[in-house]
């Protein structure tokens, strides 16, 4: 029987890739000897660019999704959120939520919104702001940076790292 490759399934543009434990080993290690545009194509993934946000980079690689394609199955990568959450239009209906990514969401929302009122008070009114309009997890992870920073600047390093790390938990648990 001939080995012949399916064409690539077409990547949907809104998803979020994060480097796998392999990939970060990759970057340190270079055991695979990753060509230098694929290995450039790993760095620029985050964990916060969207595929599309990639390819856009990419493409001074000329690279296209194949390359992406190639560093999920190798398992350098893997996907970390789907589409952002804010509906594309007017009628547009939200999709169905499992129970535990509801009950995630809430428990990350409430450690997010107690870290605020305690360790940030007054200073932390506009991450509260933001937090009122959060509406899921994939909401809760744009917060996120903004949110430690804050806190990593009002506690220290030390202090801030257990807290911030409980909240990445629950919101990275699939």
């Amino acid at each position: 029987m001939n080995a012949v490759l399916a064409p690539p399934r077409a990547m949907d543009t809104t998803e979020i890739y994060a480097k796998t434990e392999l990939g970060l080993l990759e970057l340190r290690e270079r055991k695979l000897n990753l060509p230098v545009t694929l290995r450039s194509l790993l760095i620029l993934i985050d964990g916060n660019r969207t595929v599309g946000e990639v390819l856009e980079k990419a493409r001074a690689l000329r690279l296209d999704e194949r390359a992406l394609t190639a560093l999920e199955r190798g398992g350098l990568i893997a996907k970390r959120f789907s589409a952002p959450s804010e509906a594309e239009g007017a009628e547009a209906v939200p999709s169905a939520r499992s129970e535990d990514e509801v009950q995630r969401y809430l428990q990350a929302q409430q450690l997010l919104s107690d870290a605020i009122n305690q360790h940030l008070g007054f200073r932390g009114y506009g991450l509260m702001m933001r937090l009122q309009k959060t509406a899921n997890i994939r909401d809760l992870h744009d917060l996120l940076p903004d949110f430690a920073k804050a806190l990593v600047k009002r506690i220290g390093m030390g202090p801030a790292t257990p807290i911030v790390e409980a909240i990445e938990r629950l919101i990275a648990r699939q």
